[in-house]
């Protein structure tokens, strides 16, 4: 495939999958109109909050086709402000969801909590990748 026919596959691929996220999006905000039982409409609502914010994602990137993203002296300096601030509280939730998952007993929240703990540890591994970009885009300011 050449680059032209991969950059557009990419890209088919991308509008895709942000209609899958739309699709997904919709599906469950029908579904919690259909229970008043606040578990329920919660473990859907996580469904619903993830699509969406694998939408804004997805059409972020398809945006960045089009345009080169770089970082500015100002942008690394609040990219280090994000990463130190963040770290620090990162810690924090982990170890409390960690502690709170130990204790609990029954299964539903055991599942929120468990899907809690995942985001939390998820955000750890997103600030060490974004130091390494960080550190990559620093070199050609």
């Amino acid at each position: 495939m050449t680059l032209p026919e991969n950059r557009k596959k990419f890209e088919e691929l991308i509008q895709n999958w942000i209609m899958l996220e739309e699709n997904t999006i919709t599906a469950a905000a029908d579904l919690m109109g259909q229970s008043e039982n606040p578990m329920l409409k919660t473990m859907i609502d996580l469904v619903k909050l993830d699509s969406e914010k694998h939408k804004k994602i997805l059409e972020t990137i398809r945006l960045s086709l089009n345009s080169a993203f770089i970082f500015t002296t100002d942008d690394l300096k609040i990219v280090d402000t994000f990463i130190e601030k963040h770290a620090a509280m990162e810690k924090n939730a982990v170890s409390t969801a960690e502690q709170a998952l130990e204790m609990g007993s029954l299964p539903l929240p055991k599942l929120l909590l468990s899907h809690l703990l995942e985001d939390e540890k998820s955000h750890d591994n997103y600030m060490n990748e974004l130091t390494k970009i960080k550190a990559f885009m620093a070199k050609d300011t």
